[in-house]
């Protein structure tokens, strides 16, 4: 805490909830413990109080941070370690590992009361004939599209040879939409029934993150 002018001496100060805010080397501290406390300003000359000031000081209570309620559909399922899984149709495959298209949505209706990033890992295992274009993940807010997670590298692998997509954290800024209650979507698409006998995608660790915590 600065100290404008010439107090005509040393400043002391004292803090009458010091577990709600006090002052340590000029420094107003505060922890997660809400409240009001008085810190009182004392200018000490010959060990005498020459001047005295009085500072309130309120610490708000923190928020409580959206909560997420993932709710899976067609071709995504729960893994017992906490792992989002988007998956192809497993039933017969003919000799180049093809069935038939499928689709699958993860979403979740959020109120967004301030400003958040969501935070996320994803990889995968998909088609290497077309893989920019086909086996497609995306993150939509409400029918807005913010990313896709394919590889935008074209390997023209053959069908059987899967196309790996390394482990990796995301971060979406949705501070665009603070104040209005959206729905967060990761859809998934294989678009055609060509070349599905592989692992799919797989999304982890979700979170939301308040701007500025």
């Amino acid at each position: 805490m600065a100290v404008i002018g010439s107090p005509g001496g040393e400043v002391r100060f004292e803090s009458v909830h010091p577990e709600i805010a006090r002052v340590e080397n000029g420094v107003l501290r505060f922890g997660a413990t809400p409240g009001a406390t008085i810190i009182v300003a004392e200018a000490i000359r010959d060990e005498v109080v020459s001047s005295r000031r009085y500072i309130q000081v309120d610490v708000e209570k923190p928020k409580a941070a959206a909560v997420l309620d993932w709710r899976p559909s067609g071709y995504v399922e729960l893994l017992p370690d906490g792992t989002w899984h988007f998956y192809y149709f497993s039933g017969w495959y003919d000799a180049s590992g093809s069935n038939i298209r499928v689709t699958g949505e993860l979403a979740s209706e959020v109120t967004l009361d301030r400003d958040y990033l969501l935070r996320f890992d994803v990889w995968g295992e998909i088609e290497s004939v077309d893989g920019p274009y086909f086996d497609r993940l995306e993150f939509y807010v409400d029918w807005w599209s913010m990313r896709s997670f394919n590889p935008t590298y074209d390997m023209n692998g053959a069908p059987l040879q899967p196309y790996p997509v390394p482990r990796r954290t995301e971060t979406i800024d949705l501070s665009q939409f603070t104040g209005g209650t959206v729905t967060l979507r990761f859809l998934w698409d294989t678009g055609d029934g060509l070349y599905q006998k592989f692992d799919g995608w797989f999304v982890q660790n979700i979170e939301l993150i308040p701007i500025g915590s």
